[in-house]
């Protein structure tokens, strides 16, 4: 079993301007489980999905390929799909994909 404490997270700068993770973990086909924080403004570039991924807002705005999202609301992107994320406030959403999730921009 993995705790990660919310008092003792541990935020990473990302190469996105803006866009920070807390890693929770890497999957083994390339994936991975994390929080990310966003500044308000900030893009994180389009990206194609090799598996599903469930995001989750926990705080502040995003679009997700043009879907407006905010606290509570859910997000499942299948296999294949693409999309951009940009903050509309700062933010913090969880993410979880099992497979990478590689940059088309």
């Amino acid at each position: 079993m993995n705790i990660y404490r919310a008092a003792a997270r541990d935020w990473a700068a990302t190469d996105v301007p803006g866009v920070e993770r807390c890693l929770f973990r890497n999957h083994e086909e390339g994936g991975r489980t994390s929080v990310v924080r966003l500044q308000a403004g900030s893009l994180f570039p389009r990206h194609r999905h090799e598996a599903g991924e469930d995001v989750l807002v926990i705080a502040g705005r995003v679009a997700i390929g043009g879907a407006e999202l905010e606290p509570g609301d859910y997000l499942y992107t299948a296999p294949g799909e693409e999309h951009d994320v940009r903050a509309l406030t700062d933010a913090v959403i969880y993410v979880s994909s099992s497979r990478p999730t590689p940059r088309l921009a």
